[in-house]
């Protein structure tokens, strides 16, 4: 089954970034593997086929629709300002190893049962942590990059993932093909909501507002933005340059909203009773799905989960 992430994923990331860091004004051009090449994957989630024929006609507006429905983000003034004010909220800035991160990892797994997920170091970039549950694996970066995110916020991300797969597996309940925004909504929730020493709930919001600005921006005034809001340079490449993934020209105007999508979503995770959040543990289901599983049920105790993630 073919995978849209990898499909909108540059090949030659590396490449455009010298150039863009050589320059005060230059706009990457991405390339992809799917230029130029005829028999184009077909995906059996309409809407998501809607969004990987909107990135091939290269249509911003058509993009930017259509990624709105797949990731379930609306940009709204409102939700802009709040965010606004949750990034500029100062606070430390966060370090650490691959092999750091994997030592909390195992011992998070641990804690659940689950000492059987491997997790393993892998000579890859373009991101931090990647689990793939079917295979009782994560794969993490030696390149794992966290400032604003602390260690022990990114491994309950990570594990709110692993969980809702396992109870899925568990209850028979099959993944929902708009499980998704739910998914990362819930995860950010409880990552942000580990220490007032985070400052993950300060980067999704930054993303937010980011997108808000590559609607009718270029990646460089994505990445302009987030240096304002504290980002490093190599922080701010590597967040600006998603919001543009799937674009050829990254002058033109237009985003994704990927990564929107987690602010957009925590926002209604946070309006759930401590309930409510439990029921989404039940599988990978999504928000609307709430209703068909009026009580919590899995492989863990309600207790266990409330305590872990400050539900």
């Amino acid at each position: 089954m073919p995978n849209i992430i990898n499909l909108i994923t540059p090949n030659n990331l590396e490449e455009e970034r010298l150039k863009f860091a050589a320059s005060r004004s230059y706009n990457p051009i991405f390339r992809y593997a799917w230029q130029g090449q005829r028999g184009y994957p077909i995906f059996e989630d309409p809407i998501k086929q809607k969004f990987w024929l909107a990135i091939q006609s290269q249509d911003p507006k058509r993009i930017v629709a259509n990624a709105s429905k797949l990731f379930d983000v609306t940009i709204s003034d409102d939700l802009t300002n709040k965010a606004t004010v949750i990034a500029r909220v100062a606070g430390p800035v966060h370090t650490g190893s691959a092999e750091e991160y994997k030592v909390l990892l195992d011992q998070a797994l641990n804690t659940f049962g689950l000492s059987h997920f491997m997790v393993i170091i892998v000579e890859e970039s373009g991101f931090n942590a990647r689990p793939q549950p079917s295979k009782q694996r994560i794969l993490v970066s030696h390149e794992i990059h966290y400032e604003f995110f602390s260690l022990a916020g990114g491994v309950r991300h990570e594990l709110v993932h692993i969980l809702r797969h396992v109870n899925g597996v568990y209850n028979r309940i099959k993944k929902s093909q708009t499980y998704l925004p739910t998914e990362e909504g819930l995860a950010s929730w409880c990552q942000d909501n580990t220490s007032i020493e985070d400052r993950s709930h300060q980067q999704h919001a930054i993303e937010y507002i980011a997108s808000s600005i590559g609607l009718n921006g270029s990646l460089r005034d994505i990445y302009n933005s987030m240096l304002d809001f504290g980002m490093s340079k190599e922080l701010a490449w590597k967040r600006a340059s998603r919001h543009k993934f799937g674009f050829v020209d990254t002058g033109k105007s237009g985003d994704i909203l990927k990564p929107a999508m987690y602010f957009a979503n925590e926002e209604k995770i946070d309006k759930l009773t401590t309930e409510e959040k439990l029921r989404l543990f039940v599988g990978k289901i999504s928000l609307d799905e709430l209703k068909d599983h009026p009580q919590y049920v899995g492989k863990w105790g309600e207790e266990t989960l409330t305590g872990y993630f400050n539900l």
